[in-house]
């Protein structure tokens, strides 16, 4: 993953745990780097960075991704990629249809990137279905948590259901976002 990831990975734990947990957390695991915001990263340390934190932190794993996913929204479209949400849709159902555009766009200027894909279909009136298919596993409660910072994002007022959970015999995850 790209620094930029890590780095609000850890932001998030030091803003909301306290700097001192965060040296406890990188002194349980020194081969956590210091982060340059555009380079990629193997994906083992964001997952080594997220393990010890819920072990030092003594936090449920999924908790933190969805927290993590949802600020994920928040940094992005209130920084200096905010304007790719205005681009790519001024609706929750279109920003989630553009995704892989979106992502296409990126991986142009980040050559590095492995993006994942989304489907997103319309069930009803009410009912958004979106299928998140990525070669990265584990990310189901950090996409749940990004679905909720778009719902707020984009002022859909919508409850985030995992329909689907990805298996051995399933390559994606599956999402229900409910209007309430």
């Amino acid at each position: 993953m790209f620094g930029m990831v890590n780095r609000h990975i850890i932001k998030t734990i030091q803003v909301t745990y306290g700097e001192r947990k965060w040296r406890e957390i990188i002194a349980n695991a020194p081969e956590i780097p210091h982060f340059s915001q555009l380079q990629q990263y193997p994906d083992e340390i964001t997952y080594l960075i997220i393990e010890k934190a819920v072990k030092v932190l003594d936090i449920d794993i999924d908790n933190l991704q969805e927290t993590l996913g949802k600020g994920w929204v928040k940094e992005t479209a209130d920084g200096q990629w905010g304007i790719y949400y205005e681009l790519y849709g001024d609706t929750i159902f279109t920003f989630l249809n553009n995704l892989d555009s979106l992502h296409a766009a990126l991986g142009a200027q980040l050559t590095d990137m492995s993006p994942p894909s989304f489907l997103c279909k319309k069930l009803n009136l009410d009912t958004i279905c979106v299928r998140y298919m990525s070669k990265r596993r584990g990310l189901t409660f950090f996409v749940k948590g990004m679905l909720k910072g778009l719902c707020e994002k984009f002022n859909y007022p919508g409850h985030v259901i995992i329909k689907q959970i990805r298996s051995d015999q399933i390559e994606y995850d599956e999402y229900l976002i409910e209007k309430i």
